[in-house]
């Protein structure tokens, strides 16, 4: 047994060394993207950009384990990557069905109002604010606007304004839940005793979550209840973000917090997605939740490639999309299946001692194994 697992562990150190042998090492040129997909043809009289549409895909389910502050920051660095406005498309998976998860993102399409535009004039890098505010290098390098301080100055303001709102959901998730069931069960006393009941006998009234509007969630409670537990609650679709019209929409001076007179304003569609789920249907935890993901963007807007993402994984290049768009629109473009993102960590210790950058794998492993076509669940378009 001992001889097979050693020619085995040979034959598979082989296999894996065989293709490092000859590397692949790509790059890309945005300007030839740029001049064949966004600029005036015959084909394209208008200009307007004829790059294929992208829906990008997040997935989250316990925000008790997936904090609604990193999913927001995610969902703003998606929302304001360097892609035509009207060709993007944002879905988030909610697989717990929580009011504190879908509230939050209620509040990340709000701030975006501000955030993205921001982006825009002032070319930011990284465009996730937690990270963009928490850089140690000077804010001011290579910005030539008059105005950048001052602006920066009021979206970190903004910015540390959002982050106590996202952080008080739960507290006022929880204080509105017990005004209303509190309410509920004065309207069930006055109720018995005007029907001439009991006013003894103990009265129960089921610990809802409620919305701020004052409907019943239709998600999972924070007291479990039928129809309204984590493996049990109806299906959620909210669009957060309307879809964008084509033509560039540009701001003013005299609306809003910052002067947006030169910026396109327009925002990406986002939509909210939690899928029902039932006792006795096994609905296959992620892979489930990429299916409702794929069916919903169907039916809303229905881009011909996908970007899916972690809940915790930013896009920390604002041009990673076009990046992604020069290989499969390129010449033997129908033949990709894949173009992989590697996985970066911030924080990481200067020596890596525990291989957190996995180079190993990005930059040795997947660029022997690029002829491949070799794909990976998460950062994958």
């Amino acid at each position: 047994m001992s001889v097979a697992c050693e020619v085995w562990f040979t034959f598979s150190w082989i296999l894996d060394q065989v293709p490092k042998i000859h590397p692949v090492n790509r790059a890309t040129d945005l300007q030839a993207l740029h001049d064949k997909f966004d600029m005036p043809s015959p084909s394209n009289p208008t200009g307007r950009s004829d790059l294929p549409g992208v829906d990008m895909f997040v997935s989250t389910a316990d925000p008790e384990k997936e904090p609604p502050l990193v999913t927001a920051n995610t969902i703003l660095s998606i929302l304001s990557v360097d892609y035509p406005v009207e060709k993007v498309a944002c879905y988030i998976s909610d697989d717990g069905g929580a009011l504190l998860t879908f509230e939050a993102m209620a509040e990340a399409a709000s701030f975006a109002d501000l955030w993205v535009p921001f982006c825009r004039k002032h070319d930011i890098e990284p465009r996730n604010p937690e990270s963009y505010f928490s850089i140690k290098t000077d804010p001011t390098k290579n910005k030539g606007r008059s105005d950048f301080v001052k602006d920066r100055r009021k979206i970190k303001r903004e910015y540390d304004e959002f982050k106590v709102r996202i952080n008080a959901l739960p507290d006022s998730i929880r204080r509105r839940s017990d005004a209303f069931n509190a309410r509920e069960e004065m309207k069930m006393i006055k109720h018995l005793r005007e029907s001439g009941a009991d006013p003894l006998e103990p009265i129960k009234v089921q610990k809802a979550t409620w919305m701020a509007d004052g409907t019943h969630w239709p998600g999972t409670w924070a007291v479990s209840a039928p129809d309204h537990a984590k493996g049990d609650h109806s299906g959620i679709l909210q669009v957060m973000l309307k879809p964008p019209s084509c033509d560039p929409v540009m701001g003013n001076s005299e609306d809003g917090l910052i002067d947006y007179s030169d910026v396109d304003i327009r925002l990406s569609m986002f939509v909210y997605v939690s899928r029902e789920k039932r006792p006795g249907y096994d609905h296959n935890k992620k892979a489930g939740a990429m299916n409702a993901l794929v069916r919903a963007s169907a039916v809303l807007s229905n881009g011909p490639f996908m970007l899916n993402l972690d809940c915790d994984h930013y896009i920390h290049n604002c041009k990673a999309v076009r990046e992604g768009m020069c290989f499969v629109m390129d010449r033997g473009g129908e033949d990709i299946c894949y173009v992989q993102f590697p996985q970066r960590f911030e924080g990481i210790d200067p020596s890596d001692r525990y291989a957190s950058r996995n180079t190993v794998f990005f930059d040795g492993n997947m660029r022997a194994l690029d002829g491949v076509q070799v794909g990976f669940p998460s950062k994958c378009f």
